[in-house]
């Protein structure tokens, strides 16, 4: 998962984030035959090794990952968004999750942004 997110990292450092989902939707089918096992477990792992990786990994390089590796299985597709909100003290900050049927996989709770791009699913 950790070299996942710094790929990740990398690549939004030299491409848009369109261009970034694409090339990952091609490695999509890879990517889930070298990581298996359950969300919940998969998020477990994502999460962990983003800690350890700092500001390296943001929640949306977290949840573009986490939309790579994550199936739309029977429970529906998988979500990404990210949403924006004003805090209290005025200033502005965004934020991106990945979310099946109104439930928060990977990201903090989305209560409070208000959403500026959903996508259900990696460019092929």
């Amino acid at each position: 998962m950790a070299f996942a997110q710094v790929v990740a990292a990398a690549t939004l450092r030299v491409m848009p984030l369109s261009a970034c989902r694409t090339g990952a939707g091609r490695f999509r089918r890879l990517a889930q035959f070298l990581i298996q096992g359950s969300d919940e477990r998969i998020v477990w792992a994502i999460e962990a090794t983003g800690r350890r990786l700092g500001s390296l990994s943001t929640c949306l390089i977290r949840a573009l990952v986490a939309e790579l590796v994550l199936d739309s299985n029977d429970d529906g597709p998988v979500t990404l968004t990210i949403g924006v909100r004003r805090t209290a003290s005025g200033a502005f900050e965004a934020h991106a999750w990945l979310a099946r049927r109104d439930r928060v996989l990977i990201g903090a709770t989305a209560d409070e942004y208000v959403p500026l791009v959903n996508w259900t699913r990696l460019p092929a």
